[in-house]
């Protein structure tokens, strides 16, 4: 991010010779990235939460008296 705001900083002001413009479009480019990196992380954890609340907790199998666990279906 530094790095990116530092090439913005430098190719507005040497395009345009306008200190004032290269501080104003590097502020612009600091905010975009502000928002993109909050969205980001916002889509990161909604997944996050979503997938665990979706999941279907573990249910015990029940246990023979042999100390062994079932078999589903049977033998």
């Amino acid at each position: 991010m530094f790095a990116t705001s530092t090439v913005v900083a430098l190719w507005i002001y040497l395009a345009t010779g306008s200190f004032w413009k290269s501080l104003a479009w590097t502020l612009l480019i600091l905010v975009i990235f502000q928002v993109g990196y909050f969205l980001f992380s916002f889509a990161l954890f909604h997944t996050l939460w979503t997938k665990r609340t979706d999941e279907k907790p573990n249910t015990p199998e029940p246990t023979r008296r042999d100390g062994g666990v079932s078999s589903k279906g049977g033998r």
